[in-house]
């Protein structure tokens, strides 16, 4: 697996402009290496499905960082592979409107953003939230719902991000909203290990439900997930590298986002984290 590239000088060359990448650390690196040599719960029966959805439930709202309300109000809960999967399903069901700036695997698959008040009647919309290139909640989110009401589009939440964010409070309630996804890979290191869960308003079977209802889902990435939020908070990061995120901002004049590994400069996205893990080692 690749690790989190450390700049070998605190220098603003090593800002990331093209593909910022998720941030890992010392420690999570050293429970990579635990995994990798058997260090986690040894059980692979089906009951690694139910823990992880309930420990996983329960660790996203132990954030004292974040308040994420409303998953109560959806019917269904599967695992999947990433929020990645959850967007394939989209797909899989006819290509869905996106958002001008969404997460870049829209633009790989061929489907052209489009923009709040530009949205197509009854074509379901997959919005991320927080938004990728401006590392928070999109600043018109409340109008792209309230505008998806109105034309009958159905609204599918791609939540990669929340778990690298701090200060998201987001109600999940509105009736447009008809699924939520949020995955470990951006919060704990695991781009490698895809894990999430996705929560649906209504029971439409689909690849998805089909895997849970079948225990399909390899048990090795619960197992995985299951062993790193038992290990770390759900605002780890924050709690380990918020100063020095706050202090790259300030020294390389970049605006701060609500994202660990994202500012802005000049408006658009650049990563941090290489700095980050250079601030890290230089400090230990």
């Amino acid at each position: 697996m690749t690790r989190t590239r450390i700049a070998p000088c605190y220098s603003p060359d090593f800002l990331e402009t093209e593909r910022p990448s998720p941030l890992s650390d010392n420690k999570i690196e050293q429970m990579i290496q635990d995994v990798l040599s058997g260090k986690l719960d040894r059980d692979i029966s089906d009951r690694v499905y139910a823990d992880f959805k309930k420990e996983m439930y329960q660790w996203l709202m132990k954030s004292q960082t974040n308040t994420i309300t409303g998953l109560n109000k959806f019917e269904r809960v599967d695992i999947v592979n990433g929020c990645t999967q959850f967007i394939d399903a989209q797909y899989m069901q006819g290509q869905p409107q996106v958002i001008s700036g969404d997460y870049r695997y829209h633009d790989r698959l061929g489907n052209v953003g489009t923009v709040p008040g530009s949205l197509e009647q009854g074509v379901p919309l997959v919005i991320a939230m927080p938004f990728p290139s401006m590392g928070a909640v999109h600043n018109q989110m409340e109008a792209i719902l309230d505008e998806a009401q109105d034309k009958g589009i159905s609204v599918h939440v791609d939540g990669a991000w929340l778990t690298c964010c701090r200060g998201i409070n987001f109600d999940l309630s509105h009736p447009s909203i008809k699924s939520v996804a949020i995955s470990l890979s951006k919060g704990l290191g695991l781009g490698w290990n895809r894990i999430g869960l996705r929560w649906t308003r209504q029971i439409d079977p689909d690849s998805v439900t089909i895997m849970n209802d079948f225990n399909m889902n390899l048990r090795a990435p619960a197992m995985i997930g299951l062993h790193f939020i038992r290990n770390l908070s759900p605002d780890y990061l924050w709690n380990t590298h918020g100063d020095n995120y706050y202090k790259v901002c300030h020294d390389f004049v970049l605006s701060p986002t609500r994202s660990i590994y994202l500012a802005l400069k000049n408006g658009q996205p650049v990563g941090v984290s290489p700095l980050l893990r250079y601030l890290e080692n230089e400090s230990g």
